[in-house]
C-alpha cells in the first residue's frame, strides 16, 4: 500500500492515512515522504506498518550511523538530520502546550553529542550474546556496541563479550555498564546466583555480582575494583551500580545549572530527590533546601551527602509536604512518569510556594499536573533538554510563578 507521511506522533512514528480512512503508523519516515508499506500490526482503530520503499524521501534524509538501527527499534530519528529532530520534538511539545492553552515560546537546549553521549546502558545476555529487546517485538537483537554509549562503554561491551566466550552462566540475564569519572562500573545480573571469577580481561573495571529479577531490587556485592564518584556541577559524588544519574552528563549539568540559576537565595523544596544529587546542587547557593524522598535506600545515600543547610526527609511527598513548616519561596518537582499525586498539586496551591520548576519525562503526566497547576500559577519558560538525542524521548523544564492576585491573598492570611 502506498502512503503519504502527514505528520510525526510523539512516539517518533509518521502518521499517514490508508485508503479507508483509517489512520496508520510508520517509523523511520518524514513529513512528506511517500512510502510503500506493509501492514504489521492492525488495531481498531489504527495500524502500525513498516516501510518496504522509499517512493519519495525528504530533504532531511541522512544515512543512520548505527548497522543495527533498522532492527534495534531504540532510536527514532538516525535518519533524519539533528535540525530536523529539534523542529519534531519542538512541534510535539508545542502542540501538548496548546492543548492546555500555553502558547510560551518553546526554547531547545540541545546536546553537544548526538552520539556517545549515554553513561549507561543495560544489556540482555542469551548464549554468550549481548543485545538489546526490539521495541515493539521484543525479539532478542544481538550488538556489539552501541553508538549511544560512551565510548569507554563500548570498549568495556567489548570486553565482556570476550570474557563471556570463555564462560558458560547458566543464570545470567543481563549486563550494565555505568560510566564514572574513572571506570566503568560493569554489574553481572543473575537470576540465581552463580560463581563469577574474574580474569586480566576486566580487571580495569569495578565488578559487581547482583542477584534477582532486576537490578534496583538485586542482592549486590562488590567482586572487584576502586571507590567510583561521578561529577555533577563541580561537585564529587559516589556511584554505586543503583545509582540513579541523568543518562546524558553533558546535558544533565546544563538542567542543574537552569534550575539552580532559577532558584537562586530562596527556601526551596527538592520533591521526589531520590539520593540527593539535585539537593547538594541547589544548596550551593540557596538559603535552605528540604529534599524528600519516599526510597529508603535512597534516603540513605542523600544523608551521606548532605550539606549544612539541607534537610532530607523521608516519606511520601503528599504527606511531607502539607506539614513543612516556615517560609517556602520555590519547589521543584521531578516524579517518576506517573507525575505527581493531585495531593500534592494541591499542598503547593495551598502554601506560600510562589515558584514552581517541573522537571519531566512524560509530557502526558506533565499536561495533567499543569491543567490543575495553571488555576493558580501561570507558566513562565518552557525549555526543552535534549537528554535523549535521536530518540524520541523527552526531557522538559517548566517554570511557573504565583500569579499575581493569588500572592496577594497568601500574603494577607500570613
Amino acid at each position: 500500500m502506498k502512503i503519504k507521511i502527514l505528520d510525526i506522533s510523539y512516539n517518533g512514528k509518521g502518521v499517514g492515512k490508508e485508503e479507508g480512512g483509517k489512520t496508520i503508523f510508520v517509523p523511520k519516515v518524514d513529513v512528506g515522504e511517500e512510502v510503500e508499506v506493509e501492514v504489521s500490526k492492525t488495531n481498531k482503530t489504527f495500524d502500525e506498518g513498516k516501510v518496504l520503499t522509499l517512493l519519495k524521501t525528504s530533504s532531511n534524509r541522512i544515512e543512520p550511523q548505527c548497522p543495527y538501527f533498522e532492527k534495534c527499534g531504540g532510536c527514532d530519528f538516525q535518519h533524519l538530520t539533528y535540525e530536523r529532530e529539534k523542529e519534531i520534538k519542538t512541534e510535539i511539545i508545542k502542540r501538548e502546550f496548546e492543548k492546555i492553552g500555553v502558547k510560551e515560546k518553546i526554547e531547545f537546549i540541545e546536546s553537544e553529542k548526538r552520539y556517545n553521549y549515554r553513561n549507561k546502558i543495560t544489556l540482555k545476555q542469551l548464549n554468550g550474546k549481548l543485545g538489546y529487546n526490539e521495541a515493539s517485538s521484543h525479539q532478542f537483537v544481538e550488538i556489539s556496541f552501541c553508538p549511544l554509549a560512551d565510548e569507554k562503554i563500548n570498549k568495556a561491551v567489548f570486553d565482556v563479550l570476550k570474557f563471556l566466550k570463555t564462560k558458560h552462566f547458566s543464570f545470567l540475564k543481563s549486563v550494565s555498564f555505568l560510566l564514572s569519572e574513572s571506570d566503568v562500573l560493569i554489574t553481572f545480573l543473575f537470576t540465581q546466583r552463580e560463581k563469577l571469577m574474574i580474569d586480566e580481561t576486566l580487571k580495569e573495571y569495578s565488578i559487581y555480582l547482583a542477584v534477582g529479577e532486576v537490578l534496583e531490587k538485586a542482592r549486590i556485592t562488590k567482586i572487584f575494583g576502586k571507590e567510583n564518584f561521578y561529577k555533577v556541577c563541580g561537585v564529587n559524588f559516589p556511584l554505586f551500580p543503583t545509582s540513579f544519574l541523568q543518562v546524558n552528563t553533558l546535558v544533565s549539568e546544563k538542567l542543574y545549572q537552569f534550575v539552580q540559576h532559577n532558584v537562586r537565595g530562596m527556601r526551596v523544596v527538592n520533591a521526589y530527590s531520590g539520593q540527593g544529587v539535585l539537593s547538594v546542587v541547589l544548596a550551593q547557593n540557596n538559603e535552605f533546601v528540604f529534599g524528600i524522598e519516599y526510597q529508603k535506600s535512597s534516603h540513605e545515600i542523600a544523608e551521606k551527602i548532605k550539606t549544612k543547610n539541607m534537610l532530607n526527609i523521608c516519606g511520601k511527598v503528599e504527606e511531607v509536604l502539607p506539614n513543612l513548616t516556615g517560609k517556602l519561596d520555590a519547589i521543584v518537582l521531578d516524579p517518576a512518569r506517573a507525575g505527581c499525586k493531585k495531593e500534592v498539586l494541591e499542598a503547593i496551591t495551598k502554601s506560600n510556594i510562589t515558584k514552581i520548576i517541573y522537571i519531566s519525562c512524560n509530557f502526558a503526566t506533565l499536561m495533567r499536573d499543569l491543567s490543575l497547576l495553571l488555576k493558580d500559577f501561570k507558566t513562565e519558560k518552557i525549555s526543552i533538554f535534549d537528554m535523549f538525542p535521536l530518540t524520541a524521548n523527552l526531557e522538559t523544564c517548566v517554570i511557573l510563578t504565583k500569579k499575581q492576585e493569588k500572592s496577594k491573598n497568601l500574603l494577607k492570611n500570613a
